[in-house]
């Protein structure tokens, strides 16, 4: 007759994906948070009030002058 184990490699098997799941989402956006610092640091210029402000290039409307 074999030894009976009672669930003990399943005991808790749901919580453990669910916590190792929200730890890897919460490092992903932590890294990406990091990332988008160091990489659009060059973007933030002083505004005329002393604040810091953003400015991307890419995201800027142009502003046409109309034509004469």
């Amino acid at each position: 007759m074999g030894r009976y184990v009672p669930k003990t490699y399943n005991n808790r098997r749901w919580l453990r994906v669910i916590f190792t799941t929200i730890v890897v989402v919460l490092l992903t956006v932590l890294i990406l948070f990091i990332a988008l610092f160091f990489g659009l640091r060059s973007y933030f210029l002083p505004g005329e009030d002393g604040t810091q402000r953003l400015e991307i290039p890419w995201l800027m409307e142009e502003q046409v002058s109309p034509i004469p």
